[in-house]
């Protein structure tokens, strides 16, 4: 049986997807919050690790993603899994590979963000915001700014623009809560790449109603979480 995380809690990206979906899509993806499959958080681990390297080193160095590439070509896989698992990241980094020339840093400058961060905690639900990247940067007036980077991968639950925007927004919020002193949250280096379908979303102009949604969704969920039982199949 899937180890149960006692305590409500969800990833910006999946938060997300809960908003827009229907009930029965709803339970699921509390059920796969609560009882985590061990293959959901390291699938596309290599994919993830090379695009924010490559975003962090300021876009410069597309040699590293062709390497990674190149180095997951090559493993032999231990089985069909791995071999999946090694296709998959192949494909998500050549996806990446052709929207490149797209990304806007406006003028940010940007750094690999820490492997571990703090979460949000909206009503009694701890919400996993951690950017793949932060980027700092200065407005019109010379004052400094902050936002971040979110990677999405799954091509099999491309990001609606709706859900884009709101991981935009608890982007934005986790820098309010946590960096408020590295500067003003600014939207437009506050978004989201959504790898598995090559789309580039824009960051979240408005985020007023949409925290408001969050809160109602974290307020379900969380009065959800205890009838929540493990997997059928389990």
């Amino acid at each position: 049986m899937a180890k149960a995380n006692n305590d409500p809690r969800m990833s910006i990206n999946k938060l997300s997807e809960y908003i827009v979906a229907k009930a029965a899509r709803q339970t699921r993806i509390i059920r796969d919050q609560k009882y985590p499959p061990p293959y959901i958080t390291t699938y596309y681990r290599d994919a993830q690790e090379v695009i924010s390297q490559f975003i962090a080193n300021g876009l410069s160095d597309q040699s590293i993603l062709e390497k990674r590439i190149a180095v997951l070509d090559q493993k032999v896989p231990a089985n069909t899994y791995e071999q999946r698992r090694n296709s998959g990241n192949i494909e998500a980094i050549d996806k990446f590979i052709n929207i490149v020339d797209d990304i806007n840093l406006f003028g940010a400058t940007p750094k690999l963000a820490p492997q571990q961060s703090q979460s949000l905690r909206i009503r009694n639900v701890d919400i996993s915001v951690r950017p793949e990247v932060i980027l700092t940067g200065k407005n019109t007036k010379g004052k400094p700014t902050i936002g971040g980077v979110k990677l999405h991968f799954p091509s099999s639950s491309s990001l609606t623009t709706d859900c884009a925007g709101y991981i935009s927004a608890g982007l934005q919020e986790y820098f309010r809560w946590f960096h408020i002193d590295d500067g003003a949250v600014d939207h437009r280096i506050s978004f989201v790449i959504d790898v598995g379908s090559g789309t580039i979303h824009e960051g979240a102009k408005s985020v007023k109603q949409r925290m408001k949604d969050i809160e109602a969704a974290c307020e379900q969920i969380a009065n959800l979480w205890p009838t929540i039982t493990p997997p059928a199949s389990e």
